[in-house]
């Protein structure tokens, strides 16, 4: 064992750390007094002075303290002495009483008889009482039923007789306990008969036990009624039983031995204690029996409709706040009634959530009870200052996570389903083209679907956003984003298989499919306008850490649109270039190009396009459409050049060539600006120059159109001159030479250019 430390030991080393605390917190004021080696000569005498004076405060308090503690513990040693001689006082007073008792015994003359004779006459007494009481019996136990009859006809009533009924009938309890007591030694048959009795009092407290926690089921209820006496009433009655039942678990049970063989009554009291009713905790029984009632009630009335439950829930706050203000000031403070109250409301509650979300509910419903179980938290934070870590066992046991998932599964599914719905109407209506597009107020082809499709999200919005502004909101947007994604998939392939059959020239391909792929062109320029009215929509709606997400995940879908708009018009004008295709393979080629107006019936159909598609496309398509076409038909007009039958009868080649060019620019010249159809084809005007170029100035030409365009390559202008019917093949070589020479002197080495029309196009 570890010796053990002495007491002097321990005062000594305490006292040793005092000193050296004491001495190190001296030693930091004093350095932080005098900083500087000037400070002794210019501060010290001041410092001493003011130190000597707060020393002398110090010392006076102490001595003051000192003497005050001084004098306390003489006054308690003072009074502990007067104590003990009190003490010794009443010790010998009582000696001498008992003394004095038991010489009294011995000087009274008969004391025996006395005493018998005083406890015959207590038996009689007692006897008599006993008899009047039995006969009365049965008229007090009319009377008080009566009484409870009158107070049970209405429930929710003043129940005036309660206190009188209450008091009446602890009587007779006393007068059972007391007489069974003294009938304790009795034959089994005489306990018997009075059992039997008795009996009608145990049916009377049985009565009144029940009507009395009926009552208190309905407490509340009592105090909207305006009968608040009732519930003080009831109260107070609690109260007495709770009093009686704290003297019956501490009194001792009289023994048999306290009773005399000859039958006359002890000097103790014979009644026996009586039952522990324990009504405090049958009261909180009741009250809780009513709460679940109550809520039970709400449940099996609209267990079919959630939103006319939860409202109906709502209600329970505001029954709440009428605990708070009218039952708490009734009730003793220990009840802690309020927080019983709120406690078992939110038991009852939580029973009931768990009841509906054990069972399958749908997309709405799940939205409905987030929404509530936010909501309630809120009210009983602010309307009864109840923070949501008292209110436990959490409603829906932290499964929120859980139902948002479960909801955002629902919306994904029926997304999927209206999806579908909508694709099969409306791929059904473009696949077979019975009749042309419907048309808007202006006249453009549309098609019906997105508009469907954005109501959905519309609605979404509208229901989630009352319940979210968060995760479940963005994880709903998201899955319409996704949706948007699949809507522009779908939309692709669909778009690609049909032009896929017209470029097979399938019998399966339905009449109309310009005027459709231009209404699918309109819908999803449509359907990206809608995208960005649900992005302004959906800002201000979500918390503004999901904000920036949200907003990339829309543009998304509005690129899609965009895509699936551009590639439509890509299509239209591969339509129109193939339409053309059979009069351009001629362009420039012998006799046909010559002895024919080809341009006249190029321009012709492209006019026929164009002035459809000018009244039922969108203008921003429309202006996309003609600006792609026109580059197109650029691109074709060059490679025309390349067709195996092109020949150059010069002069009359280039003359004709410059007149279908000037046609082409005229047109274009309709919907586009002169400058921007003047640079489109400025290319044909430097094709058309080397064309019709002498050999000498022909490199002056090539290198003209070359250094515009880097990317043409040299065997292009090598085919342009040997298809000239004026040149043979030594001059060809000799300008080609020349050509070469200069393209080798201005780009000696292979670098890499910009590529421009000519990287789209196959010459070589």
């Amino acid at each position: 064992m570890t010796a053990a430390v002495p007491y002097t030991d321990i005062n000594a080393n305490l006292a040793s750390d005092f000193v050296a605390d004491a001495t190190e917190t001296a030693v930091f004021r004093l350095a932080d007094i005098l900083r500087h080696p000037d400070d002794l000569t210019n501060k010290l005498v001041s410092v001493r002075k003011r130190f000597a004076l707060e020393r002398a405060t110090i010392d006076a308090q102490l001595k003051t303290a000192v003497e005050s503690q001084l004098d306390d513990a003489q006054r308690g040693l003072d009074t502990l002495s007067s104590s003990k001689d009190e003490t010794e006082r009443i010790k010998t007073n009582l000696s001498n009483i008992d003394q004095l008792c038991a010489a009294a015994q011995n000087t009274i003359r008969n004391y025996g008889r006395i005493k018998r004779i005083s406890r015959t006459h207590q038996n009689f007494v007692a006897t008599k009482q006993m008899v009047e009481q039995f006969q009365q019996l049965n008229s007090q136990v009319a009377r008080i039923r009566g009484l409870l009859e009158e107070d049970s006809k209405e429930l929710l009533g003043p129940a005036p007789n309660l206190l009188l009924i209450h008091y009446k009938l602890q009587q007779l309890e006393t007068f059972r306990n007391s007489t069974l007591a003294r009938a304790r030694r009795s034959p089994a048959d005489v306990l018997n008969t009075l059992h039997e009795y008795f009996h009608k009092v145990d049916q009377l407290e049985h009565e009144f036990e029940e009507y009395l926690f009926r009552l208190a089921r309905r407490t509340v209820d009592l105090i909207k009624g305006g009968y608040a006496s009732t519930v003080v009433r009831m109260v107070k009655i609690i109260e007495t039983e709770e009093r009686a039942d704290e003297i019956a678990s501490v009194q001792e049970v009289v023994s048999p031995s306290s009773i005399n063989s000859d039958d006359h009554v002890s000097d103790v009291d014979p009644s026996q204690p009586r039952p522990v009713k324990s009504y405090r905790i049958k009261f909180f029984d009741a009250l809780r029996d009513g709460i679940v009632e109550e809520i039970t009630t709400m449940y099996s009335k609209n267990k079919d409709d959630l939103s006319s439950l939860l409202a109906d829930f709502d209600s329970v706050v505001d029954n709440l706040i009428l605990v708070h203000d009218e039952v708490v000031p009734r009730f003793p403070e220990r009840y802690n009634i309020f927080h019983f109250y709120v406690l078992e409301y939110h038991r009852a509650i939580y029973d009931t959530v768990n009841k509906i979300t054990s069972s399958a509910i749908d997309a709405g419903d799940i939205l409905m009870l987030l929404r509530w179980v936010r909501d309630y938290y809120s009210s009983m934070s602010s309307r009864l200052d109840v923070s949501e870590e008292l209110l436990e066992p959490r409603l829906l046991d932290g499964k929120e996570d859980q139902l948002t998932g479960d909801y955002v599964k629902l919306v994904r599914s029926k997304l999927a389903e209206w999806l579908s719905n909508i694709l099969r109407t409306e791929t059904v209506d473009f696949l077979e083209r019975r009749h042309a597009p419907e048309t808007d107020g202006s006249g453009n082809y549309l098609l019906t679907g997105s508009v469907i499709v954005f109501q959905m999200f519309n609605q979404q919005v509208d229901v989630v956003s009352s319940s979210s502004r968060g995760q479940l909101l963005f994880d709903v947007m998201q899955e319409c984003c996704v949706t948007l994604d699949e809507f522009h998939k779908a939309w692709t392939r669909i778009l690609d298989t049909e032009y896929q059959k017209f470029l097979d020239k399938s019998p399966d391909l339905a009449e109309g499919l310009p005027d459709y792929i231009v209404a699918l062109a309109n819908d999803c320029l449509r359907s990206s306008e809608f995208s960005e009215s649900l992005l302004e929509r959906t800002e201000p709606l979500i918390d503004g850490s999901f904000r920036p997400q949200l907003s990339q995940k829309i543009k998304d879908a509005t690129d899609g649109f965009m895509k699936v708009s551009r590639r439509a018009s890509q299509i239209l004008v591969e339509i129109v270039i193939a339409d053309l295709r059979p009069a351009v393979n001629l362009l420039h080629c012998q006799p046909q190009w010559y002895d024919q107006d080809l341009m006249r019936l190029v321009i012709g159909t492209l006019e026929d396009y164009c002035d459809d598609f000018h009244v039922t496309m969108a203008e921003l398509l429309f202006n996309r459409f003609t600006t792609e076409l026109m580059d197109r038909m650029v691109g074709c007009y060059i490679e025309s050049l390349r067709n195996k039958n092109v020949k150059f009868r010069m002069p009359m080649a280039t003359e004709k060539m410059r007149a279908e060019l000037s046609q082409v620019i005229d047109f274009f010249t309709r919907y586009k600006t002169a400058k921007r159809v003047k640079a489109a084809f400025e290319v044909m005007e430097k094709i058309i120059g080397f064309v019709e170029s002498s050999p000498k100035m022909a490199f002056l030409d090539f290198y003209s159109l070359w250094k515009a365009y880097p990317d043409c390559p040299i065997e292009f202008f090598e085919w342009l001159l040997s298809k000239r019917d004026d040149l043979d093949k030594t001059q060809v070589r000799e300008v080609m030479d020349a050509c070469r020479s200069k393209a080798q002197e201005e780009r000696p080495e292979q670098v890499q250019v910009q590529p421009t029309i000519f990287s789209k196009l196959k010459l070589k």
